[in-house]
């Protein structure tokens, strides 16, 4: 990290910055370019493991099935900062990136704890799924080997 200043060490502040965050992008490894997708996403308190959920089928189980490494970013609370005085302007921000080994959840306990996670991430109370539901939703289980995490705040 080229400015070292903004690097957010502490383990719990950037489980922080990941649980303001709204949408994960990950990115999967092609034989030729990377495939990044953004997607819902759920946490475990300590931001080391990631979920989330999908149909059936589609091109991410593809290439899952290829390759289980993936990288992840998010990022969150974004303000523009003008300095009128000396023309310029930046943007605030936090993030976090990293990777990890992406395997897929079956059991239906953990289904239901994952899409439980997920649901936390974006609404406060529990929500009663169908059992039809968890059956035919597929989650993916990110468990994450590095990070970092990266602030810029107004002076």
């Amino acid at each position: 990290m080229r400015r070292m200043e903004r690097a957010v060490t502490d383990p719990e502040e950037i489980a922080g910055i990941m649980s303001r965050c709204e949408v994960l992008h990950l990115a999967l490894n092609t034989d030729g370019a990377p495939y990044l997708l953004p997607v819902s996403f759920g946490m475990e308190p300590d931001g080391m493991t990631l979920y989330v959920h999908g149909a059936g089928t589609g091109t991410k189980y593809e290439l899952l099935a290829a390759d289980s490494r993936a990288g992840f970013e998010l990022d969150c609370t974004h303000g523009l900062v003008l300095d009128e005085q000396n023309h310029s302007c930046s943007v605030d921000y936090e993030s976090v990136m990293g990777w990890g080994i992406l395997e897929e959840v079956t059991d239906e306990g953990e289904k239901r704890h994952a899409l439980d996670r997920i649901m936390a991430q974006y609404h406060e109370e529990d929500f009663p799924y169908s059992g039809a539901m968890v059956a035919h939703t597929r989650i993916l289980r990110l468990l994450v080997r590095e990070r970092t995490g990266k602030r810029r705040r107004k002076r």
